[in-house]
């Protein structure tokens, strides 16, 4: 505005424009997220593009295919870690919007938008192509201006998180899901839907293609080839024949002693890491976890530091000495005497990635050390600084959360550790293992995507777990058979559908009375078409004071009952103070 801009006050600059002396006028400007993402990289995207294996080449053929015929077809990009799917899917991409077609790519992080905005601008800009960026960091300005580029066939790329799957592209011919298993595409509140499930159905109504790639495809995906409903592609090579890193797995059990407290990082670790740091090369460390210490216990009485709204310990934070709940964000200073027998036995329990970062600013005092976890990204696109700045070499060692575990292309990374490997494998869910293997697998993929090669450590108190074993050595094909005859033998998910009912409420008995009275109703109702199990306690059983139980229903096909659930529900009278919720395809079973 002019008064800010030839610095007078605004009821100044009002009086000028009324007396004539200034005139008024409103011009629009375009926002242009991580516009500086692209710099210079049209012309060096062209100077250095990739010549394609043969492999790649076969894939980028397949997909050419498909895109020629105009008819809707959904094909799994298979490829190990580093094999050059995005390569792929780039070639994809031009070949549509050379003809004058839309595509939407979706990624399952916000943090993997930079990296991946600026390979597709530095690919497309230069031959005018514009590509908009869409998730829920972006500002409302952001937002609308993508949206209106879209929605006038300015830009025909956009880049996103799920949401960007209902992004009103024009002339729609491709839809690429990377990362297609990752469970971040499913959306928990409502409405609840799974990012790459509608990226499908949507390319079915555009008669588009649709692409699923991943190092390690969902058992759902893999069952849909089987069927015959998806095409597979195979990259089983990285590019430059670069090899896949060593990966050692550590025994905790063995790294404790009754004389020497428990120390998160292990010996093998610990000297790998410096070793890394004295060769002027990088480290990922993994935690999937927040905070300093996962809770505060009293060794004399048992006192453990729980949430009162929620049914789970409080993580204490280092920085500001607060407990924290990670359900409801309720937090208090952290007592130096225990509350119940005031001991001042109380001590800090389990680890964090503060600690680890803590743990290893000790071991490497001049190492240059960040996090990267919900607390450490609470500003606006610092995430991206902290990815730029590791990039470019001014960070030695990153620690992070699940953010940080798959699709990053760092050459220098020579060294991955994943400081608990079995965090994801104790879980109450029937995809315990499989989310385990995945997330081995993808974090392992962060090192030697150089020249140089890498190593990964897993640190483990059941080294023996398929998962854990599977994943030492790179055997997709083994883990996925035997993980596929498990579910068979139980008739789990990929060859049933799964609809979780959740009934919550204030009142635990009057949530349980519901939930039992509607159990009766659906037994007598649909007993012949489903099968119901429960109803039980949530796995979480108290979240911001309600308490929580659930239904599991499992079908041959979920569209088939729906809607006589949906129907029965209607007709089902419960208190208001009852609140339930069906999720059809459940990712988070807590």
């Amino acid at each position: 505005m002019c008064f800010k801009q030839i610095k007078i006050s605004a009821s100044a600059c009002a009086g000028l424009i009324t007396k004539g002396f200034l005139r008024e006028t409103d011009t629009e400007e375009e926002r242009i997220a991580y516009e500086d993402e692209l710099g210079d990289m049209e012309a060096v995207a062209e100077e250095l593009r990739p010549t394609l294996t043969d492999e790649q080449s076969n894939c980028v053929n397949a997909i050419h295919g498909a895109i020629e015929k105009d008819a809707f077809s959904v094909r799994l990009l298979h490829g190990v870690t580093g094999s050059g799917k995005t390569e792929v899917y780039l070639n994809a991409i031009e070949k549509v919007v050379a003809s004058g077609g839309g595509v939407i790519f979706l990624v399952p992080e916000v943090a993997l938008a930079p990296q991946t905005v600026g390979r597709v601008r530095g690919r497309l800009e230069a031959r005018g192509v514009h590509t908009v960026v869409w998730h829920s960091h972006l500002s409302e300005g952001e937002r609308y201006d993508a949206w209106k580029a879209l929605a006038s066939g300015e830009a025909h790329v956009v880049v996103g998180a799920r949401s960007a799957v209902f992004a009103p592209v024009k002339n729609l011919k491709l839809m690429i899901v990377d990362e297609e298993h990752e469970p971040s595409y499913k959306q928990e509140e409502s409405p609840r839907y799974n990012g790459r499930d509608v990226a499908v159905y949507r390319a079915f109504l555009n008669k588009a293609v649709c692409v699923l790639g991943s190092a390690t495809p969902s058992l759902e995906s893999l069952y849909n080839v089987e069927k015959g409903k998806y095409a597979v592609d195979h990259i089983l090579n990285r590019v430059d024949n670069r090899k896949l890193p060593k990966i050692h797995v550590v025994d905790m059990c063995r790294e404790t002693s009754p004389e020497k407290a428990a120390s998160p990082m292990s010996r093998m670790l610990v000297t790998k890491l410096i070793d890394r740091f004295e060769k002027k090369e990088q480290s990922i460390l993994f935690l999937n976890r927040r905070g300093f210490s996962t809770s505060m216990l009293c060794p004399d009485c048992g006192y453990v530091a729980g949430c009162d709204h929620c049914s789970i310990p409080k993580t204490y934070h280092r920085t500001d000495k607060q407990l924290r709940c990670h359900l409801c964000g309720e937090q208090e200073p952290a007592p130096k005497r225990c509350p119940e027998c005031k001991s001042t036995a109380i001590r800090m329990r389990g680890k964090g990635t503060q600690k680890i970062e803590d743990i290893v600013q000790k071991i490497l005092p001049t190492a240059r050390i960040h996090r990267m976890d919900a607390d450490s990204m609470s500003k606006k696109n610092l995430y991206r600084k902290i990815l730029n700045d590791f990039r470019i070499g001014k960070i030695d060692i990153l620690v992070g959360t699940q953010m940080i575990a798959k699709g990053l292309d760092f050459p220098n990374v020579t060294l991955v550790g994943l400081v608990d490997a079995d965090m994801s494998l104790h879980i109450e869910d029937f995809r315990a293992a499989e989310r385990t293997f995945q997330l081995v697998v993808q974090v392992s993929g962060r090192s030697g995507r150089g020249d140089r090669a890498g190593e990964v450590v897993i640190q483990t108190h059941t080294p023996h777990a398929p998962p854990i074993q599977f994943a030492r050595k790179s055997d997709f094909d083994g883990f996925q058979l035997e993980e596929l005859e498990q579910r068979r033998e139980f008739n789990y998910p990929p060859f049933r559908h799964l609809i979780r009912h959740l009934f919550r409420g204030r009142n635990p008995e009057k949530v349980n009375f519901y939930i039992d009275q509607w159990t009766k109703l659906v037994e007598k109702e649909m007993g012949d078409k489903v099968e119901i199990r429960g109803p039980a306690a949530a796995p979480i059983e108290k979240i911001r004071d309600e308490y929580r139980f659930q239904l599991w229903y499992f079908a041959p096909s979920a569209s088939a009952i729906i809607g006589e659930l949906a129907a029965l529900r209607e007709s089902f009278k419960m208190d208001k103070e009852v609140i339930d919720l069906m999720d059809v395809d459940p990712m988070n079973l807590s």
